[in-house]
């Protein structure tokens, strides 16, 4: 019953995020088969190689153009120009609307300038991307908890954990949260 609850907030969040299918990204039966074998993983240890490898299918437009554009991005970011960054960004959504990762690091971006709106707006489109985007749910998690929204923030962790059981990211959150939260009302 939990995990169906779980999974029905899961559900209730890609909806508020406005999860449409024309922005999902293309099936890809390599990542399908490594999300399989990540709720399987008994252990942390275990869904550890798991995890990098989904890491790099996300990372990984297909396309060397988008590809080099988020390098590009990194390497700006990381030279303190988060203007530039965004832009080198821009490019690649243009080239690649449905890729992910542009939004991902887009909410690195605004989350690192203390943008909390614009982190949580572009994790959602990250999520109606990829739905199964467990690191991104559990950043949600984690600025919903900043902010003092705590229900929010374990919703978050545990939409996570549905998708990877041994995220140890949404484990924490939970742990930490579920004392506060629960019995409590909305």
């Amino acid at each position: 019953m939990r995990r169906f609850g779980i999974t029905l907030v899961t559900a209730l969040m890609l909806v508020a995020c406005g999860g449409r299918e024309e922005t999902r990204a293309p099936v890809d039966a390599e990542l399908d088969a490594l999300f399989v074998e990540l709720q399987r993983a008994p252990d942390a240890a275990s869904a550890g190689p798991l995890e990098l490898a989904i890491a790099e299918h996300w990372s990984d437009s297909g396309s060397p153009t988008v590809n080099v554009l988020l390098e590009r991005a990194d390497a700006a970011a990381t030279a303190g120009d988060a203007e530039l960054a965004n832009r080198f960004l821009d490019q690649a959504s243009d080239l690649a609307p449905n890729f992910a990762e542009t939004w991902n690091r887009r909410a690195s971006l605004a989350y690192g300038a203390e943008d909390y709106a614009g982190a949580v707006a572009a994790l959602q489109e990250v999520l109606k991307r990829e739905p199964r985007q467990f690191a991104a749910l559990s950043a949600l998690g984690l600025i919903y908890e900043e902010l003092g929204q705590e229900r929010l923030a374990l919703e978050a962790f545990r939409a996570a954990l549905v998708i990877h059981p041994n995220y140890e990211s949404a484990l924490q959150g939970v742990r930490r949260l579920e004392p506060r939260v629960d019995g409590r009302d909305a």
